[in-house]
């Protein structure tokens, strides 16, 4: 996260601190990306950006988290759509998801970081899935308070879960099966370029419904 003195800067020059970010993170992944770029894009002296921030992936991961709430609330919302139903919210929600990613404002930024997302930025860039914070937590941490609004959201009486615990398991798996699809297709989109959306999405489905209703039949 941004150091204190970020936060004592003029709104005016956050943003333009940002959009250089934007601008450099979207022509690169994290591990190529140029802090000379980005402080020349910003117009700030190097020696600023270490008061702002701790080092390139400081900067990254804020920028990112500065739009996943928009995912997390696009969860919430999913899930009370689909009335309760984990499944059927994780297809709206991945239906509305992949075309931002694929096709939004942020789309080379989000190609980047899917095509080079290893395990530990998987788990930095994923919601987070702890217990609810206290009242008073720092701005920063909003958006574990949507994940509990989440949570509390899902009907566990439609899932074989015992517990919250167990939900966020479950939760846990679909992100990961969310994630990964996108990754492969944007590496169709790579390999094949007539791979579409639609195909994205009926990809996601499949492998959802595997997993909701298992891949194996019944024998005979």
């Amino acid at each position: 996260m941004p150091k204190e003195t970020f936060y004592h800067l003029s709104e005016k020059k956050q943003q333009r601190i940002m959009t250089a970010a934007k601008k450099e993170f979207s022509r690169v992944p994290m591990g190529e990306a140029s802090i000379a770029q980005i402080i020349k894009d910003a117009e700030i002296p190097r020696g600023s950006f270490y008061q702002y921030f701790e080092d390139k992936e400081d900067l990254y991961f804020y920028y990112f988290q500065s739009m996943r709430r928009n995912f997390q609330q696009e969860l919430n919302l999913a899930i009370e759509q689909a009335e309760g139903s984990l499944f059927d919210g994780f297809e709206i929600y991945f239906s509305k998801m992949v075309r931002e990613v694929l096709q939004g404002t942020n789309a080379a930024f989000y190609k980047n970081m899917f095509m080079s997302m290893d395990y530990r930025s998987f788990h930095k860039v994923a919601p987070h899935f702890g217990k609810k914070p206290h009242a008073a937590c720092p701005p920063d941490q909003r958006h574990k308070e949507n994940l509990q609004e989440f949570y509390d959201r899902v009907d566990l009486s439609l899932l074989k879960v015992a517990n919250q615990e167990e939900l966020k398991l479950l939760v846990k798996m679909l992100m990961h099966l969310v994630f990964s699809t996108i990754a492969e297709g944007y590496r169709q989109m790579k390999e094949n370029g007539d791979h579409s959306i639609e195909e994205v999405m009926a990809e996601f489905t499949l492998k959802l419904n595997w997993l909701k209703s298992g891949a194996t039949k019944e024998s005979r």
